[in-house]
């Protein structure tokens, strides 16, 4: 269904209803509810369901809801709110035009199967503006692409329209849309739940300025007429939510809210203690709400907001304005940890759960670069979320849907519905870069690690199909950097943007003595690294030939990185064959996908990082980003170096010191607080230090294999698909105790100190003293 006056990509707020009167209440009444761009579904006033899912045209989700429980006899109104914000949509957007889908999972169970009868109207309370253009009169050059800042106008409110006595006016019949192959969007269900819709404190007033505050948020306070006052809250922590403020009275009042993560100096930078407010100033995205006068007066935006402090402007006219309430509802993917990780360190503890807030900050329809600024599903994040999100919740289903997600976005229609100009047949079939996204963007190295998080998806969940289904992208993934190989037998540059970090040379865009020559090597590794993955899946899923065809070309992209990246002046493989830049992103990937030979790997490993140092690397080595430091970990474990672990945390245990909730994108100066590729070592706490980790694919298997550090006790949880992986260590000179249990069905290894114990279901105990022998049980 539509409105007449709805044009393709227009932005406009629609009000749909459809009465309906009922002679007893139905025990069961499913529903199958859609819309394009957004709705949020009532019934008898009650929200009920929002959605949908985003996906693209060809897989157009729509949510299946029991209507029952919110009906009664008599008289009913189903309504829903459905938008879309036209060329200010949020770029993770996709849209054919706006449009509302409601039919019952049985057409001969209810009177409105076909459409009929149902009202529309347009909310002319709302509007909305430039997001970035905004942001960037706040704090200067930035790049914000999420939800549009909303107005919403009180006195164009109509609070009754979707009760069942309505005083709206302007109702008109809905326009039925053409059904079947004649319309744009292809609809199949949606394997998510609802997202998370909870009520929550608005949290504490930190700063009041213009008239007395009282115990606002808690009590209500009164701005008086011809005033100006702010109110800033502190939530205290990054969180996303639905803002809402109920207010009374104040027609001719203005009261814009502005959100952000953290409060800024004078000159527009982040106050280094995120906690700190003093005289910082709270700089973001700002929403505005005009008050028609009128008593309980609710505005919420119709997108939900990221924000630890939360500033409230007021203005009046002629009449005091009451603050009746303000309060927020907590949005994302509803995962429950179902692990935990609970040490004698409780700097660390906290590094874990950070890290973990993190991630449910930009866990929403899909997983998010970041929840502020962006909201776009990289590829490159979305494995490391992926992994987090699987360790930690045991629930997949959110990781099958990415997967799923870069694979469809290789098709041609998926490029025509974002911007054509930038598609080129050289990048033709390759993921995009981020999606769903209504701009083309090719980033042909987030292709590979697409690959590698195909391998991550296999290793975790017995279910192998999103992994079978993805074989056939993956095939042209790696089909297309073979076309690449150059006569030295690496990759050459590619047509679109090669990068790999946020680092000199390595942003695809190369400023440095090695211009000429690129991130080939770098980049050559990557592959390398993809190639055997995928031969691994091939192996079990797919067809040994190309397994054994993906071997054979990663052994010759690893000669040649031997024969023309490594300089033995400096013992280490260059970014480039011209052997001037120097990374940890090369070496990491040389010693984890064992092009350097094993013996190589610790004196390699010390020359790209500094003992004690974080993730810092030494003079005339580039190194990672928080980001690409996970591969850094994962390449110290290989190289037989896993105690070194923790000294890599110290980077994280620095950040401490500053506040944070959640975990930033960058160091100092950082855009965004608000990055889940900064949060591995939440899953890696869990595999490095306490060990935990699937030793064959589908978890069919496990390997524990603790490495404590300076740790004195351990109690540690990782959900399998058959129950819960339950460690406890504790300490004592050279001795360890571990207690282990397995959920019933699995199997595996322990592994310490040289030795390897066969573990089954059950709990088993270990005392294990190295210098006494065979252990104690």
């Amino acid at each position: 269904m539509a409105a007449r006056t709805d044009q393709a990509r227009t932005a406009i707020s629609l009000q749909f209803r459809r009465e309906l009167t009922l002679r007893s209440r139905p025990a069961r009444m499913m529903v199958r509810v859609s819309a394009d761009n957004r709705f949020v579904l009532y019934v008898n006033g009650q929200r009920v369901a929002a959605g949908p899912a985003r996906g693209d045209l060809d897989h157009w989700r729509y949510e299946r809801v029991d209507l029952a429980p919110f009906l009664r006899v008599g008289a009913n109104v189903i309504a829903a709110e459905v938008w879309s914000d036209g060329r200010d949509a949020p770029r993770a957007q996709i849209s054919a035009r706006t449009a509302f889908y409601l039919v019952p999972d049985d057409t001969g169970a209810m009177p409105f199967a076909d459409g009929t009868n149902w009202l529309v109207r347009v909310d002319g309370s709302r509007s909305v503006s430039s997001g970035m253009a905004q942001l960037i009169d706040a704090v200067g050059g930035t790049y914000y692409v999420a939800g549009a800042p909303e107005t919403l106008d009180g006195a164009r409110q109509r609070p009754d329209w979707a009760a069942v006595r309505s005083s709206a006016p302007d109702w008109v019949p809905a326009v039925p849309l053409a059904t079947g192959s004649d319309t744009p969007w292809h609809l199949m269900p949606d394997t998510l739940p609802q997202m998370r819709y909870e009520t929550a404190p608005a949290g504490r007033l930190v700063r009041a300025r213009g008239t007395a505050a009282g115990r606002f948020p808690q009590q209500a306070v009164t701005v008086p007429a011809h005033g100006e006052a702010t109110f800033l809250v502190d939530a205290g922590a990054v969180e996303a939510a639905y803002p809402e403020l109920v207010v009374s009275g104040g027609a001719g009042a203005e009261v814009t809210l502005t959100y952000t993560e953290a409060l800024y100096s004078a000159d527009k930078k982040r106050l280094q203690d995120r906690a700190a407010v003093g005289d910082g100033q709270a700089l973001g995205l700002r929403d505005t709400f005009r008050p028609s006068g009128a008593a309980e007066q609710r505005f919420q935006p119709f997108w939900w907001r990221v924000w630890r402090f939360a500033e409230l402007h007021v203005k009046t006219g002629d009449q005091p304005l009451r603050l009746v309430r303000f309060r927020r509802y907590r949005t994302g993917y509803p995962f429950k940890a179902r692990a935990w990780f609970r040490s004698s360190d409780p700097a660390l503890d906290r590094v874990w759960q950070i890290g973990w807030d993190t991630l449910r900050l930009d866990a929403h329809e899909t997983f998010m670069d970041t929840a502020y600024w962006e909201q776009l599903q990289y590829a490159g994040d979305s494995r490391i979320e992926a992994l987090i999100a699987d360790t930690v919740s045991g629930d997949g289903r959110l990781s099958a849907q990415m997967l799923r997600a870069f694979d469809a976005s290789r098709t041609p229609r998926a490029a025509r519905e974002s911007i054509v100009g930038r598609l080129t047949p050289a990048v033709a079939g390759l993921p995009q870069a981020a999606y769903p996204s209504g701009d083309y963007q090719s980033i042909p190295p987030f292709g590979l690690f697409w690959i590698g998080s195909l391998a991550d998806y296999r290793m975790r969940w017995p279910d192998p199909t999103p992994v079978r289904e993805s074989l056939p992208g993956m095939r042209i993934v790696l089909d297309w950097y073979a076309r690449l190989i150059g006569a030295n037998g690496l990759v050459g540059k590619g047509p679109a943007w090669t990068f790999i970090d946020w680092k000199p040379n390595l942003e695809g865009n190369p400023t440095g003595p090695d211009t000429k020559d690129d991130n080939g090597c770098v980049v050559s590794l990557a592959y390398l690294g993809a190639l055997q993955e995928a031969a691994e899946l091939e192996d079990e899923l797919g067809d040994a030939s190309i397994a054994t065809r993906d071997r054979h070309r990663a052994d010759g992209v690893a000669k040649a990185v031997r024969a023309h990246c490594w300089s033995a002046e400096r013992g280490l493989y260059a970014d480039s064959t011209g052997l001037k830049n120097f990374s940890q992103h090369a070496n990491l990937l040389a010693v984890l996908y064992d092009v350097a030979p094993s013996a190589q790997h610790r004196a390699i490993m010390d020359r790209i990082t500094v003992r004690n140092g974080g993730i810092t690397a030494p003079n005339g080595v580039t190194g990672t980003s928080y980001y690409f430091s996970y591969y850094l970990a994962r390449a110290a474990v290989h190289a037989g170096l896993s105690e070194r672990y923790f000294e890599l945390l110290r980077t994280w245990r620095d950040m401490l010191g500053q506040n944070f909730t959640t975990w930033p994108e960058n160091p100092e100066p950082s855009r965004s607080d608000s990055h889940a590729w900064s949060a591995h070592p939440t899953a890696d706490l869990l595999r490095i230090v306490a060990g935990i980790s699937p030793a064959s694919a589908g978890y069919a298997t496990v390997r524990i294999a603790p490495n404590l550090g300076p740790l004195t006790q351990l109690d540690a949880a990782v959900p399998h698909p058959s129950g819960l992986i339950r460690v406890r260590y504790r300490r004592s000179g050279n001795g360890l105790t571990a207690i282990i249990t397995l959920p019933a069905g699995l199997s595996g290894k322990f592994d310490y100190a040289g030795r390897s114990w066969s573990i089954g279901p059950g709990t088993r105990r270990l005392s294990i003293h190295p210098e006494r022998g065979t252990p104690a049980e």
